[in-house]
């Protein structure tokens, strides 16, 4: 009889956390976002200081966009959601943020111009704050268990109407980028990424910008007493067999980048080359880390990337020698 008490408790202990995890992607809350504000602060800034002025803002009268709480590991997490207004069914998007805590956060000004311009194309995009930012629960540990905040929101967008979660895309800049190498060596349900200024070697990182060791200590659990096993589990340069060869990877990175420098991506490409990862490189002169001077390009080529592969399910390309 203690035996099957025994046995009948831990079944009702499974049982609960199983469905707890069960509903991981569930949406908690939704708050619209309220793009007249914003869109007249930009729109004085342009006036002002000349920036933006060739940035095109008449693309928000077609989409919309919210803030969101959805539950990760039984934790509440914010995130955000654009897509179009018309109804229909179209690809989907995960844009992974850079920087950690709240510097890099998905912020009003990347609702604009980078979830919602995505959206604008035809998709329904979602980006996550990760756990602990924003308001939401549990501590970020730059690229431990806050992948799972990423890879969560493959069952979210699966609830929404809306989505077609056979067709999902990636769209990852600077920390997002090793956010975006971890969800690959994770699934195969992402058709094609495009990583921006990606880190992909914190070993790099650290030797580069010596003060990222700070973020290491405070973010990443036990950092001192496993500092070698943390950074490798987290450098794609380490682990590129790892990485879905189903997802082609499309690398964008400056040459006068400072913050992830540019040979981060050379060294990345070349360890795609020996394990036949379909990629594309593209290496832009003199461009900043967030390639800020060549806005409309980086554009340009990630919505080609994305149409073709995720989009127009395009065909994978033949990495095995050939031609005449």
């Amino acid at each position: 009889m203690k035996k099957l008490c025994i046995g009948a408790l831990l079944a009702v202990i499974l049982w609960a956390n199983s469905g707890s995890f069960a509903q991981d992607g569930k949406i908690l809350s939704r708050t619209p976002f309220d793009y007249t504000p914003y869109l007249q602060r930009f729109t004085s800034e342009n006036i002002r200081k000349g920036r933006f002025s060739k940035i095109d803002l008449r693309f928000l009268q077609n989409v919309q966009a919210e803030r969101l709480e959805y539950l990760s590991d039984g934790l509440r997490v914010v995130g955000y959601l654009a897509r179009p207004k018309t109804p229909g069914r179209y690809p989907c998007v995960i844009y992974n943020r850079g920087g950690n805590r709240e510097f890099g956060a998905i912020s009003p000004r990347k609702v604009v111009h980078i979830l919602s311009r995505i959206a604008s194309w035809g998709y329904v995009v979602v980006g996550s704050q990760y756990r602990g930012n924003d308001g939401g629960e549990g501590q970020e540990e730059f690229g431990g268990r806050d992948v799972d905040d990423v890879l969560n929101l493959i069952p979210l967008l699966a609830n929404l109407p809306q989505a077609d979660t056979s067709r999902i895309g990636m769209f990852g800049w600077s920390r997002g980028g090793m956010m975006t190498y971890l969800a690959l060596a994770r699934t195969d349900r992402i058709r094609a990424v495009v990583v921006g200024g990606g880190l992909s070697d914190l070993f790099l990182m650290k030797a580069s910008r010596p003060e990222m060791e700070d973020v290491y200590r405070e973010l990443i659990p036990d950092y001192e007493a496993q500092k070698e096993e943390a950074l490798s589990e987290r450098s794609a340069v380490r682990w590129p067999e790892k990485i879905c060869k189903t997802t082609p990877v499309l690398m964008l990175h400056g040459t006068a980048d400072w913050r992830v420098v540019p040979q981060m991506a050379l060294d990345l490409a070349e360890r795609f080359l020996a394990v036949k990862q379909p990629f594309r490189l593209v290496m832009f002169e003199g461009g900043d880390h967030g390639l800020s001077e060549f806005d409309a390009e980086v554009f340009r080529l990630a919505r080609e990337w994305l149409d073709y592969y995720v989009r127009d399910r395009g065909p994978l390309p033949d990495l095995n020698p050939h031609g005449p």
